[in-house]
């Protein structure tokens, strides 16, 4: 198995920052999470962090892009923890507005060479050793790996590979909007969610939010540590 700096090293940390967040009633991706009080978008980061040596946001929001690049100054202004040298982050526009997570997909995938662990930017439990696990799943015998919970497949928490792109824009030109719209022209791995139970008993890493009661809820657990 490669060691974690080669995961490192092959692996994008792709976040999919886009969404309107309508149903929450403000930028949820900017809520503050604790115990830090830090926003979401960057609590997700930091959690990734050590996963990777370079980090895209897809963002359409000035706000969240601020946020982004804060991440970037502070880390080498006081070296944030799990932040690896060499580590870039960067923080992009769709190149397609209006395309959905599928467009902030192509647009990440135009811009590296090799792997992309893919998330979105509301999931405050994502886990470090589930997304791990995935990327070392990845290797030359598929183009993509993407968990599968309850019978649902989890496309904004798995990982992508370069050579996905030319389907995936296939499928935009389309007019598909949907994640698994170019999946019958590549190689997807699932992966059953007992396998990842060894790294989330409660698979909570999948948990998004959307809503204020959601919200709410995950700030209860998250202030118990």
């Amino acid at each position: 198995m490669a060691s974690s700096s080669v995961y490192r090293e092959k692996t994008t940390l792709l976040i999919v920052a886009g969404g309107s967040s309508r149903r929450m009633g403000t930028d949820k991706l900017l809520l503050p999470v604790p115990p830090k009080e830090i926003p979401l978008v960057r609590h997700v980061a930091e959690r990734l962090l050590p996963l990777a040596t370079n980090v895209i946001v897809i963002a359409n929001d000035p706000g969240v892009c601020a946020v982004v690049r804060s991440l970037a100054q502070e880390a080498v202004r006081h070296g944030q923890d799990g932040m690896h040298a060499g580590t870039v982050v960067s923080c992009l526009q769709d190149d397609t507005p209006g395309e959905g997570p599928l467009g902030g997909l192509a647009t990440g995938l135009r811009r590296i060479d090799g792997w992309a662990l893919t998330v979105a930017g509301d999931m405050p439990f994502i886990s470090a050793a589930c997304c791990r696990f995935l990327i070392g799943r990845t290797g030359m015998g598929c183009d993509a790996v993407v968990p599968v919970v309850d019978g649902q497949s989890q496309p904004l928490h798995a990982v992508y590979s370069r050579r996905c792109l030319p389907s995936v824009e296939k499928a935009m030109a389309a007019g598909k909007r949907r994640m698994d719209s170019f999946w019958n022209e590549v190689r997807v791995r699932l992966i059953p969610e007992e396998q990842l139970r060894a790294y989330d008993s409660d698979l909570l890493t999948f948990t998004n939010v959307n809503t204020p009661a959601e919200w709410k809820e995950a700030r209860a657990l998250l202030s118990q540590g």
